[in-house]
């Protein structure tokens, strides 16, 4: 692999108990640098961190966000750390958590579409929720959750007031963009408003807005750590 130093020591694991999102999110908290290899049935994906921004994904002939989307997709596998190989590529140049929740869309688009091909049945909301809402069932203290376009679109659902939800995200949305603009703080990321009867979670995705509602005495990083995994998770 072309500008890859290899010195490569580390440790090696197995995808099971965790997924892998949450293998890579300690990596990237922890400000690791080195490559993270990742294999599956005779696949083998790298990413490269630097100082916990992963800078660059390849998976066969795919590489940057395409090639990270697509080794986040495998449910299991091996995993191993080498934190002295690095690379002189850069093909990412968007902040991880960003990257994971256009990660999550894509599996997400691809859920939805099997789904159109699938024979109509039930209520238009049924179909709405889609395989979205099978994934986040359960989840303790989670109310609903609105995924939408750029425009504030509601694309897919879960629970009876994501409508509301989706309306009251892009106002959140469009507040904190003018608030961080008067600031000189960028463009808008993500934010978590958090009330007395409940909190609200919203993350950006390259196309997409993802809002979470949460319930008042349940801990928001808490409920957005599970959705996260939940979609993260496939079958």
């Amino acid at each position: 692999m072309n500008g890859v130093a290899q010195q490569a020591t580390g440790f090696d694991g197995e995808v099971s108990g965790m997924s892998l999102t949450d293998l890579l999110q300690i990596k990237a908290m922890g400000r690791f640098s080195g490559r993270v290899v990742v294999e599956q049935g005779g696949q083998s994906g790298h990413l490269f961190f630097r100082d916990g921004d992963l800078v660059h994904a390849q998976l066969d002939l795919f590489e940057g966000k395409d090639a990270f989307a697509r080794i986040l997709a495998w449910g299991g596998g091996t995993f191993r750390a080498e934190p002295k190989v690095s690379t002189t590529r850069q093909t990412i140049n968007e902040s991880f958590q960003y990257l994971l929740l256009d990660a999550l869309r894509l599996q997400d688009e691809i859920a939805a579409g099997m789904e159109q091909q699938a024979p109509a049945s039930g209520t238009a909301q049924s179909q709405k929720g889609g395989g979205m809402k099978e994934r986040l069932s359960g989840i303790a203290g989670l109310q609903d959750v609105a995924l939408t376009d750029r425009s504030g679109t509601l694309i897919q659902s879960v629970g009876n007031n994501a409508e509301a939800l989706a309306a009251q995200g892009m106002y959140l949305v469009a507040t904190s963009n003018q608030i961080a603009d008067e600031l000189g703080l960028g463009s808008f990321k993500g934010a978590v408003v958090q009330g007395v009867s409940g909190h609200i979670v919203t993350l950006e995705g390259a196309k997409n807005y993802l809002f979470v509602g949460v319930q008042g005495e349940s801990k928001p990083a808490a409920v957005e750590a599970e959705v996260r995994r939940a979609l993260s998770s496939q079958g």
